[in-house]
């Protein structure tokens, strides 16, 4: 069977899309199969992870988003924003906001223009549950020994938790030494690490080291924007810089949630064949 699919990039994350929508062709026992195969970046198209479309009701979408392991491990904020973009070019949901239903929750996009989509990610949170604010009065910074170094990190919540670290040199054996660390904490939900560069009280850099198939830059967009507020860096509206690409970060003075605006593109489309048995 040809799969017909495209190719989306978003903050520096690519992605690839199956619009199942009015159809649902493929069973969806070898959704995981199909997902390895396809993102192997030797023999398959190459991605970080793979999203599949289909009908819901009150024009719902609902989305099944696999990594490029072929696991459904957690929501990606980076396939809601992409999802969203296709929803929105083929005209299959309003063009005010979009509704997007997944194993793991339903997700409302709010469709800035038609290039740029805007989720919420909610309130920030400690570790231990605390209500993350700017003018909070405790330090929620924390610190670690790494390879006989001290390094000053915040953690933060939202859904999952990501660490922030303020690493302005560029030593790249330094950041996967800290990355390597954190990722080891915890056995079952592995710390993602922000390594962010302050540019000035409106932009940042961000690096990341996680794994390719745990890539989520929306969400570690938050997590780094977060940190920087809460540091006394930077303003509660920021511009993110992954390399070449960009998202947009803003924590709302009324309701305290974060968001994260992105511009998901087109990279390519193209057909894929798999045997279904298989």
């Amino acid at each position: 069977m040809e799969l017909k699919f495209y190719k989306l990039q978003i903050g520096g994350n690519d992605l690839l899309l199956v619009s199942q929508i009015n159809k649902a062709t493929i069973s969806t026992e070898v959704l995981p199969d199909i997902a390895k195969n396809i993102c192997k970046r030797s023999k398959g198209v190459g991605a970080n992870g793979i999203i599949f479309l289909y009908s819901g009701k009150n024009n719902e979408v609902k989305m099944k988003f696999y990594n490029s392991k072929g696991s459904m491990e957690n929501i990606s904020y980076d396939a809601v924003l992409c999802s969203a973009k296709y929803i929105f070019d083929y005209g299959l949901a309003g063009s005010k906001y979009i509704v997007i239903n997944s194993d793991f929750g339903v997700f409302t996009v709010d469709c800035i223009d038609s290039t740029s989509f805007r989720i919420a990610l909610g309130e920030a949170h400690s570790e231990k549950g605390e209500i993350l604010s700017e003018n909070s009065i405790l330090d929620y910074t924390k610190q670690a020994v790494i390879a006989g170094r001290a390094t000053v990190y915040t953690p933060v919540t939202l859904k999952d938790t990501g660490i922030s670290v303020f690493f302005s040199n560029k030593q790249k054996n330094d950041k996967k030494e800290i990355s390597n660390y954190f990722r080891q904490l915890r056995k079952k939900r592995q710390y993602r690490t922000a390594f962010i560069t302050v540019f000035n009280e409106e932009e940042i850099g961000v690096e990341t080291y996680a794994q390719y198939y745990r890539r989520d830059n929306c969400f570690i967009s938050a997590v780094a924007g977060v940190s920087s507020v809460l540091n006394g860096f930077c303003d509660r509206e920021l511009t993110i810089y992954y390399r070449s690409d960009t998202l947009f970060f803003q924590w709302d003075i009324e309701n305290n949630h974060i968001y994260i605006t992105g511009q998901p593109e087109y990279v390519f489309s193209g057909d894929f064949y798999f045997e279904q048995e298989s």
